[in-house]
């Protein structure tokens, strides 16, 4: 393809983009209703992502604001097992033509004591998730790996930082003579990398099975939680330090390499931040 066309085309892209985003424009003006829309993408998040929307419904909703999130793909898996998520969805079918839309491009509704206080985001962890996590701890480190399609692909100059250093680093800030429980999408990788020093550290380790909600509710039982770049870690410890007393938390201050910087603006700052890594 020639250098000309290849002009050609992306200026036929950005006209088309700019006509449908005057017609969207254009339309939203008579959308006049008392309901506000929060206009998820139709697919493309995951769990920790479309947790921060219902937290943002919940919260505005307690404050007696009318506000619901439109169905994303992966929403209707979570109600079944936290079913107060669905009341804070609407459904395709739900979805009104007045309904004002709205969506946080930038942030994704996800900055810690922006987007919502710390008593907010505890006020919906304990609506959603209290039947489902009781009173028992986990009382090995529990230590979260994010490896997945962060590495590689093309989301690893993103996402990507030194996975075996930040370990390395975090298990200097805490203590643990029971051994830990790595939660990973990438259990062999971790193996190779990470075993020998763990082990070195606190004795025997041991590696959770991948499974979204099982691995959730490990994270959520922690007492003493080593958390990734995830945001489904960021829950994780949200919950953990919600419902439980006494939590420690260690998080990576870095977050993605993004056009606003690469610090996590998801952190409580209550917890542990390293920075460095990446």
């Amino acid at each position: 393809m020639s250098g000309g066309l290849r002009a050609a085309k992306r200026l036929a892209r950005r006209a088309l983009n700019a006509a449908e985003g005057g017609a969207a424009s254009a339309v939203d003006v008579l959308r006049r209703g008392d309901r506000v829309l929060l206009d998820a993408p139709p697919a493309g998040m995951r769990l920790g992502n479309l947790l921060y929307l219902w937290l943002q419904v919940h919260l505005r909703r307690a404050d007696g604001s009318d506000v619901v999130v439109r169905q994303s793909q992966g929403m209707a898996e979570w109600w079944e097992e936290f079913p107060a998520l669905r009341a804070l969805t609407a459904s395709p079918r739900e979805v009104r033509f007045s309904d004002r839309r709205e969506w946080d491009r930038d942030w994704l509704y996800q900055r810690f004591g922006v987007d919502y206080s710390r008593a907010q985001l505890h006020a919906f962890i304990r609506d959603v998730f209290t039947d489902r996590v009781d009173a028992g701890r986990e009382e090995r480190l529990v230590v979260n790996v994010r490896r997945g399609d962060f590495y590689g692909t093309e989301f690893e100059p993103k996402h990507g930082f030194n996975i075996a250093s930040y370990l390395e680093e975090a298990l200097r800030h805490v203590s643990s003579s029971n051994g830990a429980l790595v939660v990973s999408g990438d259990a062999e990788w971790c193996r190779e990398h990470l075993d020998r020093m763990l082990r070195g550290a606190v004795g025997d380790v041991e590696y959770a099975e991948p499974d979204a909600l099982q691995n959730l509710l490990v994270l959520a039982h922690a007492r003493t939680l080593i958390g990734a770049n995830s945001t489904f870690s960021y829950w994780g410890a949200y919950i953990a330090d919600a419902l439980h007393d006494d939590t420690r938390i260690v998080m990576p201050r870095f977050h993605a390499r993004m056009a606003h910087g690469s610090d996590a603006h998801q952190l409580d700052p209550a917890w542990t931040a390293l920075d460095g890594f990446h």
